[in-house]
């Protein structure tokens, strides 16, 4: 849990599980001993906190007592205790004390963070906890005389419909240093035993258009059932043994869909918290699904061992493979549109763009309808372009970036705007004038026509050339003359996988409208590393487009199977762009499973040792 100011973690969607009204420091001064505090500075401290909070003593209800059980320090700081919070305090409302150090002990340093996590969560439930052992109270503290009770049986804590529950914690460090906070306990509608305040949406950067998204407008979330649950270990057990808790977590949290709560929106906060809540470690099951029982059917298939993932990477390097293809893409581009805010900020930049360009609309094309698709093969490239950026966009969004860049014919331009060679601008003139350029025949002076105010930069990734097959060194940029080639050149299809091979590639994304290039790629693949052991093969993933051969036909659903894949391999990547423009909470989930082992001596090795 982190410290926070309470608007950010209500805006971050945090669990908030108190608010720290009021804190103060101070110091002992000259004492008798390191075991005889001083009273006075005791009072002090309290006070100064209470007057930080602008909160009344009498309005207290407990305190969290450092309570060593010591003769003389423990009456010095009841007696402090009394005298601060039991000023104007109604005699049938005595302040209620405890410390947890009879539940586990002195823990020195962390002793005063384990009082504040104690009274925490016993405002969240309710309940203070007994104060164990309190059978013989110290003679040396006048009790009948004082204003306060020690909470020696279980007890709930003290009703008030006025205000929320509040708290003073101390904490007494025996070199004389003194602190104390008040806390007061948040109301948390809805799920309160769950959930935590609906966040505010994080703006998006979108690469290379020096822009942030718009989150303003609503997502269709009805669009975005398809989630991802990020499961990881340190273990295959204890990864297996993660599942088959967030199972029994299921059958006990999932609201009945006629009871209040929405268990869609359940499930979404849960995959959040999971995602932004939780270190990712080495071993992973990235689960996908769609609703209660298709996330119970994957995690069985995790909890039972059935379902294989893939022996981790300490750093998996990935090239993104830019296909060229003639569908223009209408279904994947309208999905996406509607439910990633990232995509639509690259395709409305694109739109405004292609209406200057070609006198038409992008966004039209993408409505639907025989009706609003473009006659002329001029749009071909640059709605394929298009898409593709949009794509790159949406991977970056989430923290997943390209170690390696190839396209071939319209997706070496989209590779080239991956590259940051071209321009979004820049990348869309080409594109709309690449069938023109695609007549080998033109003059220098209409090649030339053709790329006015073409401006061109080295790639600041690895890019390997379509044309030659060989990386594209840094220092030397892809100039006109190249593109004008590059139209109507074949490509150097094998020779530039085999680049891409020797780099240390081991994952392949395949950007484009549909998955295209897959088979073909794992063909050659085992040809060039002269192996068959599939470690030292390639996996190829769908970007988001669209795979014929495959059960899964959706472009998202194709996007977050390869999300899942990726995270399986060791690939970090900063998820919460998944949840683009959504509100979410974080909530409680399953806590780690640690696989215990035991180091206690076994009678025989006793023997053993002293024979």
């Amino acid at each position: 849990s982190d410290l926070k100011r309470l608007h950010d973690a209500v805006s971050d969607g945090d669990r908030v599980w108190g608010i720290i009204r009021g804190s103060s420091v101070n110091q002992n001064g000259a004492s008798a001993a390191l075991t005889v505090p001083n009273g006075k500075a005791q009072e002090q401290v309290l006070d100064d906190a209470l007057t930080q909070a602008g909160i009344p003593p009498s309005e207290v209800d407990f305190l969290e007592v450092h309570g060593t059980g010591s003769q003389i320090g423990d009456p010095i700081e009841v007696n402090a205790a009394a005298s601060v919070y039991g000023k104007d305090r109604e005699a049938d409302r005595p302040l209620l004390l405890g410390t947890v150090k009879t539940n586990i002990g002195h823990l020195e340093s962390a002793a005063g963070v384990a009082g504040l996590i104690k009274v925490l969560l016993a405002m969240q439930r309710g309940v203070i906890p007994k104060h164990l052992n309190f059978e013989n109270p110290n003679p040396y503290v006048d009790w009948s005389q004082l204003p306060v009770h020690v909470t020696s049986e279980k007890m709930d804590w003290p009703s008030r419909t006025d205000r929320p529950p509040r708290a003073g914690i101390s904490a007494f460090a025996i070199s004389g240093t003194n602190a104390h906070v008040v806390v007061e306990g948040h109301t948390i509608s809805g799920y309160p035993e769950l959930h935590s305040p609906v966040g505010s949406p994080e703006f998006i950067a979108v690469p290379n258009l020096n822009t942030e998204v718009n989150l303003s407008d609503p997502v269709d979330e009805d669009q975005r059932r398809m989630r991802l649950l990020p499961l990881s270990a340190k273990s295959d057990e204890a990864l297996r043994a993660l599942a088959e808790r967030y199972l029994h977590w299921l059958d006990a949290y999932t609201p009945n869909p006629s009871s209040e709560g929405d268990p869609e929106t359940l499930l979404a906060d849960m995959a959040w918290t999971a995602t932004v809540g939780r270190s990712h470690l080495s071993h992973r099951a990235g689960v996908v699904f769609e609703d209660k029982s298709s996330l119970q059917n994957e995690l069985r298939r995790v909890a039972d061992g059935s379902r294989k993932v893939p022996a981790p990477e300490k750093k998996p390097k990935l090239a993104f493979l830019f296909n060229d293809e003639d569908n223009l893409g209408v279904e994947m581009g309208a999905e996406l549109y509607s439910t990633e805010p990232v995509v639509r900020a690259v395709l409305d930049q694109c739109d405004k763009l292609l209406q200057t360009e070609l006198k038409g609309s992008l966004l039209d094309v993408m409505s639907g309808g025989s009706e609003n698709l473009p006659d002329s093969k001029m749009w071909q490239s640059p709605v394929l372009f298009a898409l593709q950026c949009a794509q790159v966009a949406l991977w970056e969004s989430i923290g997943v970036h390209p170690d390696v860049v190839f396209g071939i014919g319209t997706g070496e331009l989209a590779a080239a705007y991956a590259a940051s060679v071209l321009k979004l601008e820049e990348g869309l003139t080409l594109a709309t004038r690449r069938t023109e350029l695609m007549n080998g025949n033109l003059g220098d002076e209409n090649v030339q026509s053709l790329l006015t105010g073409i401006s061109l930069g080295p790639p600041s990734i690895c890019m390997v050339s379509g044309i030659t097959g060989l990386q594209v060194r840094s220092d030397v940029p892809l100039d006109k003359a190249y593109w004008a080639r590059q139209a109507h050149s074949s490509v150097a299809f094998e020779k530039s996988i085999a680049s891409i091979a020797e780099m240390g590639v081991t994952i392949v994304v395949e950007i484009g409208h549909e998955v295209l290039l897959k088979p073909k790629i794992l063909s050659i693949w085992p040809k060039i590393s002269n192996q068959t052991d599939t470690e030292l093969q390639t996996m190829v993933l769908a970007g988001a487009g669209k795979s014929t051969k495959d059960t899964i036909t959706s472009p998202k659903e194709n996007f977050m199977h390869s999300v899942a894949r990726l995270y399986e391999t060791g690939l970090n990547s900063n998820f919460s762009g998944l949840f683009a423009g959504e509100k979410r909470s974080r909530i409680s989930l399953p806590s780690y499973p640690f696989q215990h082992r035991h180091f206690w001596f076994e009678k025989s090795d006793l023997d053993s040792e002293n024979s």
